[in-house]
């Protein structure tokens, strides 16, 4: 069992990236924010778990030969399935049925645990795709990272689930720095707005204080144009709008991460905990976690229902509509956190 009051200095910063909902654009911001990374001189990995679907090779438009799923079935190190990608940075493909991970065998998980120290000690920042939305298993990943990056976007939708996502996070203890890119904005100045509503319903109800502005991306026409070529915008369009977005982005993450002084545990320690916690009354303590004895995702229709009537009933303040909205959307985001 790993020593968990070890701090590893020259392991990988690591970063969940994740969001409420699909189609807010997360898993091109994941691959191209890892391009930027390697720009700037630092050695990248791009860890595609997104178990509902698998896409950064699609994207990115490479053809691995090896993916998680050899990994477990085959006789493989985690080096093995590495896959080199556009612009410097190195992919870990994703597979279907990943998402059984955390029920495999003890040897299938210590195995993962494994791969993920050698990845951490290789490279300089681990980039870790999630699956949109909640499920154990994303939740998972998010609890063990130091860090999340959430996406979202102006659409009600974007920020109800984003809410009810970090409101399920807040359930299990979470407790770690989140940075919010915002996408597909008109301007800085909407994209500020969307980002100071969104922090003042998160810190209002759920008392999450540790809500940092990442930056934001202009909606930018080279988008769906470099996703249909299946290449990376940073590439294909370095002077566009998004793609200089997307360096702003980088270059703040590297002067954060450079001036702060906090330690950060190895993210496979945090998986080795998954694995080697069994004891069905086991507590948040010292800042780990471990698999809680009730589904992450509450099932009590009654629960559901009073909630249905809350939202019929309370009536949100705010400044304007957009900010009544917002706050509106936080409580019905409260019911989503509800579902199966």
């Amino acid at each position: 069992m790993p020593d968990r009051n070890q701090t590893e200095p020259n392991s990988a910063r690591v970063i969940a990236i994740s969001s409420g909902k699909g189609g807010v654009g997360k898993s091109t911001l994941a691959s191209n924010l890892g391009i930027a990374l390697t720009h700037s001189g630092k050695k990248v990995c791009l860890f595609d778990a997104d178990t509902n679907l698998a896409n950064i090779n699609i994207l990115l438009g490479i053809s691995p030969q090896q993916t998680l799923e050899q990994f477990f079935n085959d006789d493989l190190l985690i080096n093995d399935i590495l896959t080199k990608g556009p612009g410097g940075i190195d992919i870990i493909c994703g597979a279907s049925g990943i998402s059984d991970f955390i029920h495999f065998s003890p040897p299938q998980q210590k195995k993962l645990t494994q791969g993920l120290h050698t990845l951490e000690q290789n490279y300089d920042y681990l980039l870790i795709d999630t699956a949109a939305g909640i499920d154990e298993t994303n939740i998972s990943l998010i609890l063990a990272a130091p860090y999340l990056l959430i996406i979202i976007t102006r659409e009600p939708t974007s920020l109800t689930d984003a809410f009810a996502l970090l409101r399920v996070l807040k359930k299990q203890g979470f407790q770690h720095p989140v940075l919010v890119i915002v996408n597909m904005t008109k301007n800085k100045q909407s994209a500020q707005a969307i980002f100071k509503r969104f922090k003042m319903a998160v810190t209002q109800y759920l008392q999450l204080k540790q809500i940092y502005f990442a930056g934001y991306v202009l909606m930018d026409k080279n988008i769906p144009t470099s996703i249909v070529k299946q290449h990376s915008i940073l590439l294909e369009y370095p002077d566009s709008p998004a793609s200089q977005c997307i360096h702003t982005i980088c270059e703040r993450l590297l002067t954060s991460f450079n001036n702060s002084k906090q330690s950060h545990r190895a993210f496979s320690d945090y998986f080795a905990d998954l694995s080697f916690f069994e004891a069905p009354e086991q507590v948040i303590q010292e800042g780990h976690w471990s698999p809680p004895t009730e589904s992450l995702i509450d099932k009590d229709t009654q629960l559901k229902s009073e909630l249905k009537n809350e939202l019929r009933t309370k009536e949100p303040q705010g400044k304007n509509q957009i900010e009544a909205g917002l706050l509106q959307a936080s409580y019905y985001a409260r019911l989503l956190g509800q579902k199966r």
